[in-house]
């Protein structure tokens, strides 16, 4: 061990280690859970530290990886006498992918036991059962992906109970997705240990395998137009499901809460650019030995566009037309020098 003491944190080579209080450090940890973040230091100090804090399952890693412009999140790491082992690092590189990407790295370096992570925001709390839901979850499935359920945290409204009637009615009272990349989930209606097409990056497992024996990462070229990286969760965990034929399965108990810390969205150019081309690029990636469903393909994101403009209770075509028009040249600059089979190969920085 090689550093210093500073405001009870000791520095190591791999990054910022936080020791527990009152409890013994697991020395081989064999879950990690990171939290990528970027200037929230009150909601992950507020609502994903504490949960970690409850949680019954003890035999993890807390891996931080922070992009935020200030010391506020190293702060607020090192402010709470934590129960658990807390790894922090400053992110070399910002961005949601990205920084999932190279904490995955450091995962893999630094605890060689870890078989499996656990990806969370930093604006979710995780029920104190939920780690040892999806860890008995990977244990008893073999599946490549463990979808913890979310719960929601607002009252419920006309409009709540509309929706969750027509879920029922309609059976998507599931993480399900279709050939053209419309995907849906049914949120508290959703069945423990229910198969899935795709999972949500507020609470999502993967197996180690995942990265180390097929040499799938999340979707760097997702952050083109903004570090929030649009649908990166959904990309990542149905290409496992649909290319690699991995099974993704929903925590046979425990839950998340999501509390929208907010100031991560895109403007409304911006959010048309991302959904136009982030789903363009994971089409061709997941049809880029068959052919694929095209025109509803096609129907389907002209819909997401009309739907990004109710969304966002705004008239304003042109700035959607304009983040389309973007895509579409990003789109042909991407194709001058890749194709959409790297989309999920891991980014080596140079």
């Amino acid at each position: 061990m090689s550093g210093h003491v500073f405001d009870k944190i000791l520095f190591f080579r791999s990054g910022t280690v936080l020791q527990p209080f009152g409890r013994k450090m697991i020395a081989d940890p064999i879950l990690a859970v990171v939290i990528a973040t970027k200037n929230r230091a009150d909601a992950m100090q507020k609502y994903a530290l504490p949960s970690l804090d409850r949680s019954e399952f003890r035999e993890f890693v807390c891996v931080v990886w922070d992009a935020t412009d200030d010391d506020s999140t190293r702060r607020a790491v090192g402010r709470g006498a934590w129960s658990f082992k807390i790894d922090y690092s400053k992110a070399p590189r910002a961005g949601l992918t990205s920084q999932r990407n190279d904490a995955v790295r450091h995962v893999l370096g630094s605890y060689p036991d870890a078989r499996y992570i656990v990806f969370m925001d930093d604006d979710s709390a995780l029920s104190p059962d939920a780690l040892n839901g999806a860890f008995a979850s990977f244990r008893e499935s073999g599946a490549s992906i463990v979808n913890i359920r979310m719960n929601s945290t607002l009252p419920s409204s006309w409009r709540s109970k509309i929706a969750r009637r027509a879920r029922r009615l309609f059976k998507l009272n599931r993480h399900g997705a279709t050939s053209f990349l419309y995907n849906y989930g049914g949120g508290e209606d959703e069945v423990a240990g229910q198969d899935a097409d795709w999972a949500s990056g507020c609470g999502m497992g993967v197996a180690v395998s995942v990265f180390r024996e097929l040499g799938v990462f999340f979707p760097e070229e997702f952050q083109r137009f903004g570090g929030y990286a649009l649908g990166e969760d959904f990309a990542f965990s149905f290409f496992i499901f649909k290319k690699k034929r991995g099974r993704i399965i929903n925590s046979a108990y425990g839950h998340l809460l999501h509390y929208a810390a907010g100031a991560a969205r895109l403007n409304i150019e911006n959010m048309a650019a991302a959904k136009w081309y982030n789903f363009h690029l994971l089409f061709d990636a997941i049809y880029d030995d068959a052919p694929g469903p095209k025109m509803r393909f096609r129907l389907f994101m002209c819909a997401a566009a009309l739907k990004l403009l109710i969304r966002a209770r705004s008239a304003d075509v042109f700035s959607v037309l304009k983040g389309v028009f973007a895509a579409r040249a990003a789109l042909r600059l991407f194709y001058q020098n890749r194709d959409a089979r790297s989309l999920m190969s891991p980014h080596e920085e140079e």
